[in-house]
């Protein structure tokens, strides 16, 4: 993947995190404030967020192709660098327990992190399948 591939999927992966956190932020919000209203400033927390979990992503670009083990090691350390980011920048509700709130949003950052590379993931499947359409076709065209 070129350098400038790596960016344009970053760039995809962030808008995907702001989707998928404005989701667990309603859900959330749902469970442990639902009589509470969110106003107008309240909203820019999600591309702020997603902005700062798409930095730790920085850590999986490759040159070449990595081995298995550097891969899983470098989504290891993305993964755990996301949650400290996710579990330093938002505050528990004043009323509940602090604790629930943790855990809910703890388990929260892998589900987000799977939906994110699956969506990721089945992005790049349409694409590769395009592209080997387009080929076959050029193949055709060239054998006749």
């Amino acid at each position: 993947m070129t350098l400038r591939e790596f960016i344009i999927s970053r760039v995809h992966l962030y808008f995907i995190l702001v989707a998928l956190i404005f989701a667990v932020s309603m859900g959330v919000g749902l469970i442990f404030t639902p009589d509470r209203a969110i106003y107008y400033y309240q909203l820019i927390g999600p591309f702020i967020l997603a902005g700062m979990c798409v930095l730790p992503t920085l850590v999986t670009y490759f040159r070449k192709e990595p081995t298995l083990g550097q891969y899983i090691l470098r989504h290891a350390i993305q993964l755990l660098l996301i949650e400290g980011i996710v579990l330093t920048q938002i505050q528990p509700p004043e009323n509940g327990s602090p604790v629930v709130f943790y855990i809910v949003m703890g388990a929260a950052v892998p589900v987000v992190y799977l939906l994110a590379s699956l969506l990721m993931w089945l992005q790049k499947l349409r694409e590769s399948k395009k592209l080997t359409e387009q080929l076959k076709l050029f193949q055709e065209d060239a054998s006749h």
